[in-house]
Parts: C-alpha cells; sequence; structure tokens
C-alpha cells in the first residue's frame, strides 16, 4: 500500500460486507480503496458451524452477483476455479455449507491487494480544510496512517453476553466460541443453551445427535413464546426487497422502532426444515428411553449464581409470571448480537448523527453524517429494517455506497422488484 496516497475509501473492518465492497471496488480503476481489520485472517463464524451447516439464503446471494453477475468473486466463479461447479450442480440445494462460506470468502480475500488483516485502526481524524480523513493504523510492522475521502464502517457485531453472565467465563461462553468448546462439553454432566433462533437450534441438534454417548442433561429455552421457524414464504421474502426498504425508511422513527419490533418472524426463527429435523431426531432418539432433555419456551434468564461446579439459572416464565431454578455444568447463550461503536471513531464522534436515543443515525443511501462520506455496514436496522444484517441485501447497500461515493450509477439499483405493494399511491389517500 502506498501511505502517500490519499484514497477514496477506507473500510474499517473486514466481514462479508465490507468484502463485498472491496470485490465491487476492484474493477474500478477510478477508485483507490483499503480495507483494514484487527484479526490475523478472513473468518466469519467458523466458532458456530457444526458440520452440515448452512446458510439460510441461496448461494446467489454471494459478495458480488446481485450487483454485477459477471463479477470475478461470484462463488459460481469460486466453484469454476475449485472443479466444484458440477458437484455443486448435482447436490440440487441453493443453500451454501456455512463452512463453504467461509472458504469461498477467504479465497476472495486472496485474490485482492486491497484487503489487510493484522490491522488495528487506533484511531481517526478528519480535516476540514482538506476534507480528508486520516485513519492510524496498527501492524505488526508498525504504525501507518492513510488519508482517503470516504470511511466505511464494517466492523461488524459481537455476541450479546448479559452483565450478570460475564462473572464467569469458564461456564458461561457465546454460541459463536461454540466449535472452540465442543470437547470440554461432551465430559460435562448438563449443558444448558438459551436462544431459540438458528444458533441455538443448530447447536441444541449437534449435541442432541450426541446425548446417548455422553449421558449429558441437556436443556434448551428460549424466553420467546414458542420455538418458531422463520417465514420463507414468496411473498414474505419481496419484504428482503429495495421496495421494502424504501417503505421502511420513509416511515416516522417512532413507527420503524414499532414495526421492527413485530418482525421476529422474518429474520429471528429457524429455518423450517431444520424444526423438522429437531422434531425428527428427538423422535428417533426417544424410541427406547425417556430422553435427558428440556425444551421451554416463554422463559427469560435473569441471574445466574455458581455453586460449587454447578451454575443456578434463575428464569421468569413469562406466561404464569413465575420464577423457577435449573442447575447446569455450562451455559451457552445464542442470544443474539450487538453493535458497538469502534473506540477508534471518538475523534470523530461529532461529525456523525445521532438519533435522539443515541444510535447511529443513517441517510437514506447508508452515509451516517451531513457530507455524506462516512458510511456503515450491517447497523441501522431502526432504519432500514430487517434486511440490514441479511446477506442478500449487502450488494443492494455497496452498490448504493459506490454510486453515491462516484456520483453515477456504476452498478444499476433495482427500485421495484415486489408484486405486492407497501403503500398506497399518493392518487390514492384520502386527504
Amino acid at each position: 500500500m502506498n501511505t502517500q496516497s490519499t484514497y477514496d475509501i477506507v473500510g474499517i473492518g473486514v466481514g462479508p460486507f465490507n468484502l463485498g465492497l472491496a470485490c465491487l471496488s476492484a474493477p474500478l480503476a477510478e477508485l483507490n480503496t483499503l480495507f483494514f481489520d484487527t484479526k490475523d485472517e478472513f473468518d466469519w463464524h467458523s466458532g458456530i458451524m457444526p458440520e452440515g451447516s448452512t446458510l439460510q439464503i441461496p448461494f446467489i446471494a454471494d459478495l458480488v452477483s446481485f450487483a454485477d453477475p459477471k463479477n470475478r468473486y461470484s462463488f459460481l466463479n469460486y466453484l469454476k476455479v475449485h472443479n466444484k461447479l458440477y458437484q455443486f450442480f448435482i447436490r440440487e440445494s441453493f443453500f451454501i455449507l456455512r463452512a463453504e462460506y467461509n472458504l469461498y470468502c477467504k479465497w476472495a480475500v486472496s485474490q485482492l491487494d486491497n484487503v489487510h488483516f493484522k490491522s488495528y485502526v487506533e484511531h481517526v481524524e478528519y480535516d476540514e480544510i482538506s476534507k480528508l480523513y486520516t485513519v492510524r493504523v496498527q501492524q505488526p510492522q508498525g504504525v501507518i496512517s492513510v488519508r482517503t475521502k470516504n470511511l466505511v464502517l464494517g466492523t461488524g457485531t459481537t455476541p450479546i453476553i448479559p452483565q450478570f453472565c460475564q462473572a464467569f467465563p469458564e461456564q458461561i461462553h457465546s454460541s459463536a466460541d461454540y466449535l472452540r468448546h465442543k470437547k470440554s462439553y461432551l465430559t460435562k454432566k448438563s449443558i444448558t443453551i438459551v436462544g431459540g433462533g438458528q444458533s441455538g437450534a443448530e447447536i441444541y441438534y449437534d449435541l442432541l445427535s450426541e446425548i446417548d454417548q455422553h449421558e449429558y442433561q441437556l436443556n434448551w429455552l428460549t424466553k420467546a413464546p414458542h420455538f418458531f421457524s422463520m417465514d420463507l414464504g414468496k411473498l414474505t421474502l419481496e419484504y428482503t426487497s429495495p421496495d421494502y426498504t424504501s417503505h421502511f425508511y420513509s416511515l416516522q422513527q417512532d413507527k420503524r422502532d414499532q414495526v421492527i419490533a413485530d418482525q421476529n418472524a422474518l429474520y429471528k426463527g429457524i429455518e423450517l426444515s431444520f424444526v423438522n429435523r429437531i422434531y425428527d431426531l428427538l423422535y428417533q432418539k426417544s424410541l427406547h428411553r425417556t430422553l435427558p432433555t428440556r425444551m421451554m419456551p416463554n422463559c427469560a434468564l435473569q441471574t445466574v449464581e455458581q455453586h460449587g461446579q454447578q451454575l443456578n439459572l434463575t428464569f421468569n416464565h413469562s406466561d404464569l409470571n413465575q420464577r423457577f431454578q435449573l442447575q447446569s455444568e455450562v451455559l451457552i447463550l445464542a442470544i443474539g448480537y450487538e453493535y458497538k461503536i469502534p473506540n477508534c471513531l471518538q475523534p470523530i464522534h461529532s461529525y456523525i448523527n445521532w438519533d435522539s436515543k443515541g444510535r447511529i443515525q443513517l441517510n437514506w443511501n447508508y452515509s451516517v453524517n451531513q457530507q455524506n462520506n462516512i458510511f456503515a455496514q450491517n447497523i441501522g436496522i431502526y432504519s432500514h429494517g430487517f434486511t440490514v444484517p441479511d446477506l442478500g441485501m449487502g450488494c443492494y447497500r455497496n452498490a448504493i455506497m459506490i454510486n453515491s461515493i462516484l456520483g453515477r450509477e456504476v452498478y444499476p439499483v433495482e427500485k421495484r422488484i415486489a408484486y405486492q405493494e407497501f403503500a398506497p399511491l399518493a392518487e390514492d389517500v384520502i386527504a
């Protein structure tokens, strides 16, 4: 990299979204870009990849195809390069194995010279005269500083661990670290999983598969009213579209917050066929004996106390408004992820727009400031809807960012793809 150059884009964090941006920027000669990430190498959720787990969206929702199907960094090209295209075709499944998606992303990284790992962004400063950001980066060989016209925040989200759980790191783990700890779980007498989404379901299924070999008590609880499957009907999938994103953004903030709170089944549930696999496995393993497992909805974890080798877990059952306790040697939290504002942004805090609830306020084009030169990935469910973390909408967002930065439509952005309408026409509205 040339630290003397002025870049058009510097990306902070390299997950699938900023990696997609790097891939879409690569063929554009007019864009000079750099992307930094503190990790040693690209790694996407490898800690929670029980063998056979898949993405919940089809392969076409890769790093580039929805913006540029001819791009060399497509998943289909990855398969072709690795002599797997026919095997993928014969497999007859649109859904990529999660481990394979991680390998695909690593392959894309290996083709790029604008993505740098082991690079911790210490802080960012803005010069109002030059209208440039200076990004200070700690790398193994020392500290460097680069200048850029635009920033793209892609630091991603971190697993939620309630404060009352943080005092017991040896016995309470995030689902993101499941594979790292799995070997030790198999020696325990009791394991409890909290969280009823896809991650919790996959961990429960994986441990249930071996329950008769290791004889542990396996508990699975969620505060949701039931273990619900995601609504993946075709008309529902139209909500993961530019049409609905625009409609959602047009709503008042209070209404957005209300709407998103009622849409759990659109993005937080379990894939339906996987729910059925869990039930079938329970049926199969309970043919000859009573299984040492409990599944309970309507249960919110409230407190955790250590008692010898056990954890005393206190829950509240919402239907009964009744507290009860379970004992468990291990607690696995699969209760979602949260966005934490990177410390490096502190020097430019005043240049970022904030809403009344202290959240980063996004413009329609995913910029977060008046100058439209700081952009954000994977945040803004409260402004752009539940599609924000959806891999299938990453290309849409990246196309809008690139078009905004270059001031022209480099990548065409769909505006209307849904058959249904999400709001009445202006002429239909009664004054």
